[in-house]
């Protein structure tokens, strides 16, 4: 075999390496992207519904306890001014925190980190923008007793 040949055929052989290279070195990088974005962000869970009865000293008004789930946060502690999405509710909202400490806040007010047996209250109307676990690594669960409109919905989120 000459020279030429060999520098020849070696050319798509290490073009194919630094191909596959270059591949996997893609691929750790989207994942380590992935990590860190989940770990960024709390995971949302839905609020679980535990009772609902219309209140009959109240017409058109119905009382909803909700069971709350936080997923632990890694992420840094919202701020007043650097914070998710807030929301607001139909009506007026009592928090028992039943597990852990969540980070909750009301715009115009200071966040407050609310531990087990303590509780919150927000009033109807109140922008509602801090509603998250305090731990990094330990869930926490709330049960949330709610004063709500016939047919309105439990939480209206702000619009992006």
């Amino acid at each position: 075999m000459t020279e030429k040949s060999a520098e020849t055929t070696d050319r798509p052989s290490e073009f194919r390496r630094m191909s596959v290279r270059f591949a996997c070195a893609a691929v750790l990088i989207i994942a380590a992207a992935t990590v860190v974005a989940q770990q960024g962000a709390p995971t949302r869970i839905p609020p679980k519904t535990l009772f609902s009865a219309p209140l009959a000293e109240a017409p058109g008004k119905n009382l909803v306890v909700v069971e709350l789930n936080y997923a632990p946060n890694p992420a840094p502690a919202s701020t007043a001014e650097h914070h998710e999405r807030g929301h607001h509710h139909p009506g007026s909202v009592y928090v028992y925190v039943t597990q852990g400490a969540v980070r909750l806040g009301v715009e115009g007010q200071p966040v407050r980190v609310v531990k087990v047996g303590e509780s919150f209250f927000e009033p109807v109307g109140a922008h509602h923008i801090i509603n998250e676990n305090a731990s990094a690594t330990e869930p926490a669960r709330a049960i949330a007793t709610m004063i709500v409109p016939d047919g309105a919905p439990l939480t209206t989120l702000d619009p992006e």
